[in-house]
């Protein structure tokens, strides 16, 4: 070969001998931990073991495996401790294999350390706190129990965190120690706290100028001279928030400016806009094409009352409502309510033309959210060949709750609502009746990218003069939100006709799962029941189909075709609509 080609292509001759050393060098490597049974232990050694993590990667080098497998034992030691064991027996061992190599430690964990000398005290003022002392008597570290040093640290965090708790902010520890004799598995702990003196609230004051100081102050529930709580000062923030006033509220409450031990809160505050407007166009399968418009003052006064006003026209059912709001109360959404209303509705075998006027008081019961209403209605309905005018004064009681890990698109969570409400002959109406319903509904997460779906609702009217009950107080079934593969209250007693009339009880329920399966696109399979009856156990009737999905902003688009199962020779139904929460 000539001088200068041989020159040339030294560099490569050399780089395919690194190339093949090191290839000759990669391996794998097989690790087996044997004498752990408890889960937790077996679990900490293999998240201490450096060697584990070499596992199925054939791009390693055996020089690597070699060194992690040297501090392997190091390694083991240290998962042991936490749980107490300080004189592990292990036997290690690195086989080669045609693959690489098999690495197995065979542990024997040893004797368990146990506590010997505990010492846990409070000194200073918070040593006469009760609440203090409770947080020391309830930890599990006593004499002659295991070690467990997740004990250790759980008591000294929970001490800590209870004086803090209760103003007690200087508090820190003038010791903290865990000391461990291996040689005979014996441990002793001292958690010596110095609380401190208690601080206490200082002077509160809200920076706005949109609300009266005098109504904003009934919804601070801290005041001057009572014990600092930080979670205190966390409730304060959400429950301002909670007023829908401000676009933002921060809570200052600095250590640093205390005087006398009292610590000044400054809440400072960003309105929202007063008024809000909103138009769309949508689309429905119950409603067919509809506009919407709406209008919000949120602060119509200085005492934070406020007016709504909504419009919907579309293909079924035309609103027009317009609600007062007064806050009342120290609770965040307490209020008295006055609304009026109008709608107009085509049903499947008739419509009805309703006037709602309605005075309602709202209350926050910790979770529970409770409603006191009297309602008067004037509604002409005809239904079938039944031409009606009724007039109804109808007092009546809600209950409602909603736990939801994400408003729009919920992966877990409930909701519940019952209504109860009626009219009596006596008392301005044209008939008696006593009305019920209520409504359960469910998610459950399903892996990582599905959730199912429950609903369910049962509601029942008790009347003798059902002829005369006008079809808002009557009970139908099908639709998007009901019975899918059946036209919106298209389910429900007959007259001779076969004229959907509505019933008086009504039974219906859900099963669906929903599958992301790329991005925010996903699909769905569901099985509805239901119908309303005269009878107080309506039979059901069947519809079951799949669905696409798309996770918008403003909620779930979902398409969905259903086949009712009564008719077999009734086609499918398209139904669309958007799911926000459940």
């Amino acid at each position: 070969m000539p001088a200068n080609a041989t020159r040339y292509c030294k560099p490569f001759i050399a780089a395919g001998l690194i190339l093949a050393g090191f290839c000759a060098s990669a391996a794998t490597v097989s690790v087996q931990l044997e004498g752990v049974q408890e889960n937790a232990i077996r679990n900490n050694i293999n998240g201490f073991l450096g060697i584990r993590k070499l596992e199925n990667d054939d791009k390693t080098r055996a020089r690597a495996i070699r060194r992690l497998h040297r501090r392997a034992e190091s390694d083991i030691r240290d998962a042991l401790r936490p749980f107490g064991y300080y004189n592990p027996v292990i036997r290690s061992e690195l086989v080669p294999t045609d693959q690489g190599y098999q690495a197995t430690y065979t542990v024997d964990v040893g004797p368990l350390t146990t506590l010997r000398d505990i010492r846990i005290e409070i000194s200073g003022p918070g040593s006469r706190e009760q609440a203090l002392r409770n947080v020391v008597q309830a930890s599990e570290i006593k004499a002659d129990a295991p070690l467990r040093h997740d004990l250790y640290r759980s008591t000294k965090a929970a001490i800590r965190d209870k004086a803090y708790e209760l103003g007690y902010l200087d508090a820190q520890y003038q010791t903290a120690r865990l000391a461990v004799d291996p040689a005979i598995n014996r441990a002793d702990v001292a958690l010596i706290l110095s609380s401190g003196n208690a601080y206490e609230f200082g002077e509160i004051k809200i920076n706005q100028d949109i609300l009266d100081p005098d109504f904003l102050t009934r919804y601070v529930k801290v005041a001057p001279g009572e014990r600092f709580d930080p979670s205190r000062l966390v409730n304060l923030q959400l429950d301002l928030a909670d007023l829908g006033y401000f676009n933002q509220v921060q809570v200052d409450a600095n250590k640093d400016n205390a005087v006398n031990h009292r610590i000044p809160v400054v809440i400072e505050t960003v309105p929202r806009p007063s008024e809000r407007y909103e138009a769309g166009v949508g689309y429905g399968t119950d409603t067919g094409a509809r506009l919407t418009a709406g209008a919000e003052w949120r602060r119509l006064n200085r005492r934070g009352h406020q007016l709504d006003l909504s419009f919907q026209v579309s293909e079924v059912i035309n609103t027009l409502t317009t609600q007062y709001l007064v806050p009342v109360g120290n609770v965040p959404g307490e209020s008295l309510t006055f609304s009026a209303g109008v709608e107009d509705e085509r049903l499947e075998d008739g419509d009805r033309r309703t006037l709602r006027l309605e005075a309602a008081r709202n209350w926050q019961l910790g979770d529970w959210k409770r409603r006191y209403y009297l309602q008067f209605v004037r509604e002409d309905f005809q239904l079938s060949d039944q031409q009606t005018f009724s007039v109804l004064f109808t007092p009546g009681v809600s209950f409602s709750r909603t736990e939801l890990s994400d408003p729009v698109f919920a992966r877990s969570g409930w909701s519940a609502f019952f209504d109860v409400h009626g009219a009596e002959r006596t008392l301005l109406s044209d008939t008696n009746f006593i009305q019920s319903r209520l409504r359960l509904q469910g998610v459950l997460p399903v892996l990582s990218r599905g959730r199912l779906l429950l609903r369910s609702e049962v509601g029942g009217s008790w009347t003798d003069e059902f002829s005369r009950l006008p079809a808002s107080e009557r009970f139908f079934a099908g639709g998007d939100n009901s019975v899918r593969g059946y036209a919106y209250e298209s389910l429900g007693p007959t007259d001779d006709e076969g004229r959907v009339i509505g019933g008086e009880f009504l039974l219906t329920g859900s099963v669906e799962y929903e599958h992301l399966i790329r991005g925010n696109m996903g699909a769905a399979i569901f099985v509805d029941a239901g119908n309303a009856d005269d009878d107080g156990f309506p039979e059901p009737v069947y519809g079951a189909g799949v669905g696409f999905r798309y996770r918008s902003p403003v909620g779930v688009i979902r398409i969905d075709v259903a086949h009712p199962f009564d008719d077999p020779d009734r086609a499918a139904r398209l139904h669309i609509g958007v799911r926000a929460g459940l």
